[in-house]
């Protein structure tokens, strides 16, 4: 029974910078929360879209801190996390536009909201087709879905 405590002490101790690469998996509720600290009563800063990328900064138990590409922190539970492919998905590329940009939407269709605007020449790797929309990951790191018409490559 001596090992008991020792384990969970073990399991609740930070592990130090992991500097390891994961990816959001695909989940029930179709997002995962980033936390401001290691557990579901911390507040949500955001949320986080299957596939997107964050760097382990260091674990508690079954949470993780960790790193976006924005450079933004916070804390997520690791069950949700997973390698990546091993193969670099194809290189796209945003085609021009009459208006002089392409949306990225939350979904696939323009019903959904608008996550940031992308520009002709910018580099997207596809991770899902819907129809006519692609789910992509823009050079900057933002995951959302943009009609295929509109990408090269």
């Amino acid at each position: 029974m001596r090992l008991a405590p020792l384990l969970l002490v073990l399991l609740l101790s930070p592990v130090g910078a992991l500097a390891q690469t994961l990816y959001v998996k695909q989940t029930e509720e179709g997002y995962l929360n980033l936390r401001s600290g290691p557990g579901t009563v911390h507040d949500v800063l955001l949320r986080l879209s299957p596939g997107d990328r964050v760097d382990i900064e260091e674990t508690l138990g079954i949470w993780a801190h960790v790193r976006l590409p924005s450079g933004q922190r916070g804390w997520v539970s690791s069950s949700y996390l997973e390698r990546g492919a091993a193969e670099v998905p194809a290189i796209r590329f945003v085609a021009p536009t009459t208006v002089g940009y392409l949306n990225l939407r939350a979904g696939p269709g323009t019903g959904h909201a608008v996550l940031r605007r992308m520009y002709p020449g910018d580099r997207l790797a596809p991770l899902e087709r819907r129809g006519d929309w692609l789910r992509v990951r823009h050079v900057s790191g933002a995951v959302g879905w943009a009609h295929g018409d509109y990408i090269t490559g």
